[in-house]
C-alpha cells in the first residue's frame, strides 16, 4: 500500500457556533484548509501538530497516553473541531501530534464518522461501495430478546 493523501477543512467548532449565534462574522470562524494530509490506518484519531491546534484556538479537553513508535507518551486531546474530507462533514476531537515533518494526520475515527475506505489499489480513499455513494452510518441495537450471561 503507497502513500494516501486527501485534503482537509478544519474548523473550530465554537468559532462555528459564535458565528451561528450572530456573535462573529463569517471572517472571524477559525478554520483551516490542510492539502496532502496523510490517511494513517494505524492513528486513532484526528492528528494535529500543537501549531494548527493553537491556530484554531481549540481547548485541550484532558491528557491521554498514546502508543507511538518511540513507545507510549502522554499527549493532549483538543476540540471540539469540525472536519470536512471530499464533501462529508463531521464533529470530533483531535489528538496532538508531535512529528517534526508532518502537520496532519487522520486516522481511523474520522474514516468511520465519514463512512470512507482506503483503497490500496489505488491509494485513495473511497466511499463505502456497500451503501452506493451514501453515508450510513452504523450502529448497534441489542435485541431484547437475546440473553446475557455472567460468567463467574
Amino acid at each position: 500500500m503507497g502513500k494516501i493523501l486527501t485534503d482537509v477543512k478544519l474548523t473550530a467548532y465554537d468559532s462555528l457556533k459564535d458565528y451561528r449565534e450572530h456573535r462573529i462574522t463569517s471572517s472571524q470562524i477559525r478554520q483551516i484548509e490542510l492539502a496532502n494530509v496523510i490517511v494513517d490506518s494505524g492513528a486513532s484519531m484526528m492528528c494535529l501538530s500543537k501549531d494548527l491546534i493553537d491556530q484554531l484556538g481549540l481547548e485541550r479537553l484532558k491528557m491521554t497516553k498514546v502508543n507511538t513508535a518511540e513507545g507510549i507518551v502522554e499527549r493532549g486531546i483538543y476540540g471540539p473541531v469540525v472536519y470536512e474530507i471530499q464533501g462529508r462533514v463531521a464533529r470530533g476531537d483531535v489528538l496532538e501530534l508531535s512529528h517534526p515533518k508532518i502537520k496532519a494526520l487522520v486516522g481511523q475515527i474520522p474514516l468511520e464518522q465519514l463512512d470512507f475506505l482506503i483503497n490500496p489499489a489505488a491509494n485513495r480513499l473511497i466511499t463505502n461501495p456497500e451503501h452506493e455513494g451514501e453515508l450510513i452510518l452504523d450502529q448497534l441495537i441489542i435485541s431484547d430478546t437475546l440473553k446475557f450471561e455472567v460468567m463467574q
